[in-house]
This record gives C-alpha cells, sequence and structure tokens, in this order.
C-alpha cells in the first residue's frame, strides 16, 4: 500500500534528514509503545536489540539502541553515532558540509568586490543563508549528537528553518531580477527579508513544536505512526523547496531568453536545476545502497551536498554572466536590461 501524502515512513527509513531527529525525540518521549518503530527488527542497525512492543524506556536494549542510533529513523542500515561503534559519524559529510560553507563564503567575498553588479546585495544573502545551512548540516545529519536529545531537535528544528527561507531567498532573488523593484534598495531587500524572516518562524515554531510536543498539534495519532504522516512539515520542507526551485528556474529562463536573449546564462541556470535534481535522486536512492557498502561508513548526504553546492556555484556563475559591467563613453551598458 502506498504511504499517504505527507508520510515521512520511507524517507526517514532511507535517509538521514534532519525531519526525522524531531520524529525520533517526539515518538520515543511520547510514544512508548511504538519503539519498536524506532529500533524495528527488520532493520540489519537494530536487529541486534531484540525491541518488541512491549520493550519500555530504562530497558538496557532501549537503551543502548538510543545510544548508538545515528541520524534517520528504522533504517536498515545506519552510520553509529560518533563514539559508538567505532564510528567517527558521517565523516564525508562534515567534509563537505564544511567545504560548502568555505564556497559560500567565497562566494561571498567575491560578489563584495564586483562594482556596480545587479542584485549583489540579493545574491549575497542567499550564499549568506547557504553557508548556515551548510553549517547546521554537519550537526543534524552526520550522527554527532544523541538521538531523543533536546539538543538535536532545536538544531535541526533550526537547520529546517533556515532551509525553507533559503528557498523564498532563492526565490525572491528571480522575482527582483524582472526589475518589478529596484535591486539593492529598501524596496527589494526588506520584502524579502521580512518574508524570509515569516518563512524561518513559522518553519521553526513547526518544527520545533513537532519535535518537542509544546502543543498537541503536531503530534502523532496512532494512525500517524506507522507512516510517519506530517503533512505541514512535509509541505513546508520537500513541496515548498522543490516549488520555489522550478518557479525560480522559469523566471530567470524567461529573463535569459525572452528578454535578454541569451542563451549562456540560460544553460548555465537549466545545468544549476540538473545538478539540484540529480542531488536529490542520488541523496534519495542511494544512502542505504552507499551505507551498506561502505560498512555503515558513509551514505549519499555527502554526494548530495557536492552536487547541491555545485548547483549553488553554477547558479552564481550565472548571475555573474548575466551583470557583466561594461562602460563606453560614460554610460553604463549591461546586458541585464529589459
Amino acid at each position: 500500500m502506498p504511504e499517504p501524502f505527507g508520510a515521512f515512513g520511507w524517507i526517514c527509513a532511507h535517509t538521514p534528514l534532519p525531519q526525522c531527529n524531531l520524529f525520533f525525540k517526539q515518538l520515543y518521549d511520547h510514544t512508548p509503545a511504538r519503539l519498536s518503530r524506532l529500533f524495528p527488527s527488520s532493520s540489519d542497525f537494530f536487529s541486534i536489540y531484540d525491541v518488541s512492543s512491549t520493550s519500555a524506556r530504562g530497558d538496557p536494549n532501549i537503551d543502548a539502541a538510543v545510544r548508538q542510533a545515528g541520524a534517520g529513523l528504522g533504517a536498515s542500515c545506519e552510520i553509529a553515532r560518533a563514539g559508538q561503534r567505532g564510528s567517527l559519524g558521517d565523516i564525508a559529510l562534515v567534509v563537505l558540509s564544511a567545504l560548502s560553507f568555505v564556497l559560500a563564503v567565497g562566494l561571498i567575498v567575491h560578489a563584495s568586490r564586483r562594482k556596480a553588479a545587479v542584485g549583489r546585495s540579493e545574491i549575497t544573502m542567499f550564499l549568506g543563508v547557504y553557508g548556515l545551512h551548510s553549517v547546521f548540516q554537519i550537526v543534524t545529519m552526520s550522527s554527532l549528537l544523541r538521538q531523543s536529545s533536546t539538543a538535536l531537535a532545536v538544531v535541526s528544528a533550526i537547520h529546517l528553518a533556515l532551509f525553507v527561507a533559503l528557498f523564498w531567498i532563492l526565490l525572491g532573488n528571480g522575482i527582483i531580477a524582472t526589475q518589478i523593484v529596484e535591486d539593492g534598495t529598501p524596496a527589494a531587500l526588506i520584502p524579502l527579508s521580512i518574508i524570509a524572516l515569516l518563512f524561518f518562524g513559522g518553519t521553526l515554531y513547526v518544527a520545533l513544536d513537532t519535535g518537542l510536543s509544546l502543543t498537541s498539534a503536531f503530534t502523532f495519532s496512532n494512525g500517524d505512526v506507522e507512516y510517519l504522516q506530517a503533512i505541514t512539515l512535509f509541505v513546508l520542507t520537500l513541496i515548498w523547496p522543490a516549488a520555489a526551485i522550478v518557479l525560480y528556474l522559469a523566471i530567470m529562463l524567461w529573463i535569459t531568453l525572452s528578454k535578454l536573449r541569451e542563451t549562456k546564462p540560460a544553460m548555465l541556470y537549466i545545468a544549476a536545476f540538473a545538478l539540484f535534481a540529480a542531488a536529490q535522486v542520488v541523496f534519495f536512492l542511494a544512502s542505504q545502497p552507499l551505507c551498506k557498502a561502505s560498512g555503515s561508513k558513509i551514505n549519499s548526504a555527502f554526494l548530495a551536498t557536492l552536487l547541491n553546492s555545485g548547483a549553488v556555484g553554477v547558479l552564481y556563475w550565472a548571475w555573474m554572466v548575466i551583470t557583466e559591467d561594461t562602460w563606453k563613453e560614460g554610460e553604463y551598458e549591461y546586458g541585464y536590461t529589459y
């Protein structure tokens, strides 16, 4: 039977998404009768603990399972938490995330040195949030913190809020590129920032409530537990980013092909979209095979990070192409005019 809309059951069993950390804490804290959902006997990683529907917190096997659990929820293969089972955590993801942060900082510095570059403030904001996202990814997806801990739930919630805001900023860059308002002015930056904060705050609230059960609004019902159905979080963190990047691509193709009549930046935007799409396919489909093949040392998160960073780099390249500065007889000429 296919999972219902908004379900994270299959996703969390195959990927180390930060959403899964929130679900783990909620189930562990408030659904003691479903500990077997967290540590299924069908999982190669958890089969040794012999957790059943009658198991309870405080059982030595449960304590060991929680202590050693990595990112994800009930996966067949997991990278054990750092310090457990001889694991160092997901070192490959730590390294790639750190390099992604360095890339973001480098591109920000480069952008700041470009004179009269259209949309410089907006692209810098996008790169800054991407860099922060990369830093938080090190903590939330690399099996460094103990599952079910409040610290991991809070950091995961902040990470998700940054991620959702990131895609509004990306789409906002596209909207401002149409010159509906002048880039770099309060008319552009204030709405961009306010809406980003609304996305951040709304997602942060939903994520914190999901992980910490601050209210009953996002607590799993008995029927939801099987599939980990969390529609609001699903729409915010999976549907919205996909929709935002498709809309951004459509806007930038319209600008480059219809208004500028330039094919090079259009091809770069398509390439960036292809890299982003490839990252999602690799992340969701290759994590478990890579985990098993490597003996629980790596999963596909580092490859997805590499492809995502490549997409960001190509987006920046495309931005440079359409904001090239040339001067002629004191008059500013640019290809970024409609």
